[in-house]
């Protein structure tokens, strides 16, 4: 479940200037999430700029109290460049306060197309995929997809290797509609893409245009039910 929790939690708002849309000024966002009909706490994503070109991109829960027993205080942190319109990630790090064996981080060299991965004092190397992604950039990534897709009303599929200490996965997603979201922060119109490769494993983001395409909602449903929810708060 702590996994789930922090691999969900999406992009903070975008700005938009002159009709032109800035995904990475620095912001705050937070969301409002539960677990089936059992609410966990809070989540809250923050970037800030690092280097030219390059960004920091932390998440952070902020658990209810019998869950953060349980659980603990998931941190997830990363670090990577936009070249282009591409997001390039170089570092990627997992904590848990009360688990810190689940720890593990991931240097991505792209020059020699290589994944080193390092938990609990080992070191594995793995090869990087062209498309490959950390669970947090993945979101972010599809994302900056649906904004260069504005003009296009049925875009192709866009898909993504997921990376983390164990393997790759692939994640491929599209635009499938749109629907009206009622959030803690208000009502929205929202761009609905979902994840179509997996039927039994499904991820599905309700992104409102009028919030710079923001993520206002964001589900993982499981053989057909609701598992984990996020919705804006503010």
């Amino acid at each position: 479940m702590k996994a789930l929790l922090a691999a969900l939690l999406l992009t903070a708002t975008a700005v938009v200037q002159a009709g032109t849309i800035d995904p990475f000024q620095p912001h705050s966002n937070q969301y409002e999430v539960s677990w089936g009909s059992m609410g966990l706490g809070e989540g809250s994503i923050t970037l800030s700029p690092l280097e030219n070109g390059c960004y920091r991109y932390e998440t952070r829960t902020k658990p209810l109290a019998i869950v953060r027993w349980t659980y603990g205080s998931p941190r997830e942190t990363s670090e990577f460049c936009v070249i282009g319109d591409r997001i390039v990630p170089r570092h990627f790090q997992y904590q848990n306060d009360k688990r810190p064996k689940d720890g593990f981080t991931l240097d991505f060299d792209w020059k020699a197309k290589s994944l080193k991965v390092i938990k609990g004092g080992e070191v594995t190397l793995r090869e990087l995929p062209d498309n490959g992604v950390d669970r947090q950039l993945m979101q972010l990534a599809v994302r900056q997809w649906v904004i260069r897709n504005i003009d296009n009303p049925k875009p192709e599929p866009i898909e993504f290797q997921l990376l983390d200490n164990r393997r790759a996965r692939s994640y491929r997603f599209a635009m499938v509609g749109r629907q009206k979201v009622e959030t803690p922060a208000g009502s929205y119109d929202t761009l609905l893409v979902e994840r179509v490769n997996d039927p039994d494993t499904r991820m599905r983001f309700w992104i409102a245009p009028e919030l710079g395409y923001v993520a206002v909602k964001v589900q993982r449903i499981e053989d057909g039910e609701v598992k984990l929810q996020m919705l804006l708060r503010k």
